[in-house]
């Protein structure tokens, strides 16, 4: 659907909010039905045959009402018009959350610093929040407290609307992160009835809304935080020159998100005085799983050279004038220089040093980057030599400094790795350098990028192959044949937690009416298992969701929704950091 118009959040919900009741509880009842309509593009338009009617939508970005039009004699408060702009994704949703945006223009002028200087950190910095950045702290922290209050089931056309106005509050009040929180959530309403809703991922993004809400000034009266640049945001990520760098290409990996963008980021790092400084170079922009696989093959727009994202992997150069950002992402400006070469091998040389620390220590700083909202590029990857031992139900087993680990690819849809994976463990004894990334709730299992000692690879590959989008020979099914998916499951979580996760969720789907009937028992497992912050939490939810009031008249009513939101996102924040710690001793580090 990426390739369909973008609405902005605000127009969504002045429609929404323009349109008669009887019209949006139609599209509550199904708010996917214009994914059956027979979407045509035209010349600069859009048009969806909706049964008799037709719905004409006219340019890339829709930010007015003229932008979109039935033949429907109720247009622009009609079910098809609703039902079609629903579908399509926001103007909030300017880039992924989890990979950086296309390269800005030039970075600013002036002497650049040194890359060995340290580098002040603007994620981490205090932000100063201005009345307007607070009024949309305060009316997102509302849009989502009342929608935890109705549960996402109930929550319906009228709770996405309020969800996308504060978006826009959010965008104009320069908070780009909230802004996209609130898109996020706002999607849980239009999606539940489908099977691509996913409840978990919904209540950790409503538990992301709500904490940064609060983080910005949302919420009730009472000592927080002071909001930080990691909290704001940035709409559009921002490099600082920082002088030259000698780099050294490690690999590339795919990146396809759930939010329709797809390419690739190459790993990179620069060695300076003896120091290793970790660094990026990415290609994301919307599309779908088939772009990262054309951007792997793809010039680089960094400093002028020819190379692709596959031969920068594996190049050294030295780029002069380079433009960087908080996090180590990369970016080539208008008086980028750069002259390549060679790299040297992975055992040679500067970047032998990247293997010499054991892979445990490593392991346990990748966990703590994992967990981190700041960490800088490359933060989680961890390069060890591993020995293959044999196949295994997920990927591959094999040993590294003597400790058993298992190779496995990145979820269902990473079908070559998984492949590539099936390839290297029929070779028992390869001895492989590898570039990969822990799996922070499955102890044992990383992830892995890029992979060195490989044989029957072309020459260019020089031994070394991006697990994710090079294929290995004989690594590709016969016709017809099913790709093969990783399989196994995550190990057993605790009963303590998951009891909790479980009270969570459901409140998240079905608001406060699914407070759970016996909540001493649900406490009585959580004291069982030593969770005695857990069971107080839920006891003080229990307590907010049960919550009566009596009206003017005499009547009982729940009250404002504030308790609630705040009694959940203390014990779902309580959970999630309980299982980051119980992920990060499962691993035995």
């Amino acid at each position: 659907m990426t390739d369909r118009p973008r609405i902005a959040p605000e127009l969504i919900a002045s429609l929404v909010e323009a349109a008669p009741s009887r019209v949006r509880r139609k599209l509550d009842a199904a708010p996917r039905a214009a994914q059956e309509w027979t979407w045509t593009r035209g010349d600069g338009e859009w048009t969806v045959a909706a049964g008799g009617e037709t719905v004409t939508l006219t340019g890339d970005d829709l930010t007015g009402p003229g932008q979109a039009a039935c033949t429907c004699l109720l247009s622009p408060r009609c079910l098809h018009l609703l039902s079609v702009v629903s579908l399509l994704d926001t103007t909030a949703d300017d880039g992924p959350a989890d990979a950086p945006p296309e390269a800005p223009g030039p970075a600013g002028e002036g002497a650049a610093p040194s890359p060995a200087e340290p580098v002040p950190d603007p994620l981490s910095a205090p932000a100063a929040l201005d009345g307007n950045a607070r009024a949309a702290a305060r009316a997102a922290w509302n849009a989502a407290a009342r929608t935890l209050a109705f549960g996402v089931r109930a929550a319906g056309s009228s709770g996405r609307a309020e969800l996308l106005r504060a978006s826009a509050l959010a965008r104009a009040a320069r908070l780009p992160r909230l802004a996209a929180a609130c898109v996020s959530v706002a999607a849980g309403p239009r999606d539940h009835p489908t099977a691509d809703f996913d409840l978990s991922a919904y209540t950790a993004d409503l538990t992301a809304l709500l904490d940064l809400a609060w983080r910005l000034g949302g919420g009730p009266e009472g000592g927080r935080p002071d909001p930080t640049g990691a909290d704001v945001g940035v709409g559009r990520r921002a490099y600082t020159e920082i002088g030259s760098l000698r780099l050294y290409g490690l690999g590339c990996e795919r990146v396809v998100t759930a939010s329709g963008y797809a390419g690739v980021v190459t790993h990179l790092v620069s060695v300076a005085d003896g120091a290793v400084r970790r660094w990026s170079v990415s290609d994301v922009a919307p599309g779908g799983p088939e772009r990262a696989a054309a951007a792997h093959g793809a010039r680089v727009s960094f400093g002028g050279t020819a190379l692709s994202h596959r031969d920068l992997g594996r190049a050294a150069l030295v780029a002069q004038r380079v433009g960087a950002s908080a996090d180590g992402r990369l970016s080539g400006t208008a008086a980028t220089t750069a002259a390549t070469s060679e790299a040297p091998a992975w055992d040679t040389g500067p970047l032998a040093a990247l293997w010499e620390r054991p892979p445990a220590e490593q392991i346990a700083d990748a966990l703590a980057a994992l967990t981190s909202p700041t960490r800088r590029s490359g933060a989680d990857l961890v390069f060890a030599e591993f020995t293959v031992t044999g196949p295994h139900p997920e990927g591959v087993q094999a040993t590294a400094a003597g400790r058993p680990y298992v190779l496995v690819g990145d979820g269902a849809r990473d079908t070559l790795r998984a492949r590539n994976l099936a390839r290297i463990a029929e070779e028992p004894g390869t001895v492989l350098r590898v570039m990969a990334r822990p799996v922070l709730e499955r102890p044992g299992r990383l992830v892995p990028i890029t992979a060195d000692g490989l044989a029957d690879l072309p020459p260019a590959r020089r031994g070394r192959a991006d697990l994710s989008l090079d294929t290995l020979r004989w690594a590709q099914p016969a016709a017809g044949a099913p790709a093969r998916g990783p399989a196994g499951r995550p190990p057993a979580s605790d009963p303590g937690t998951a009891a909790l996760a479980r009270v969570l969720a459901r409140l998240a789907e079905a608001g406060r009416e699914a407070v759970p009937a016996d909540p001493a028992a649900v406490g009585a497992l959580m004291l069982d298992r030593h969770l005695r912050t857990g069971a107080e939490l839920l006891a003080v939810l229990a307590a907010a969701a049960r919550e009566r009031v009596r009206t003017a008249t005499g009547e009982s009513a729940a009250p404002p929704p504030d308790r609630l939101a705040l009694a959940w996102l203390a014990a779902s924040t309580y959970l999630t950091a309980v299982r980051h710690r119980l992920h990060t001793l499962a691993w035995r580090l």
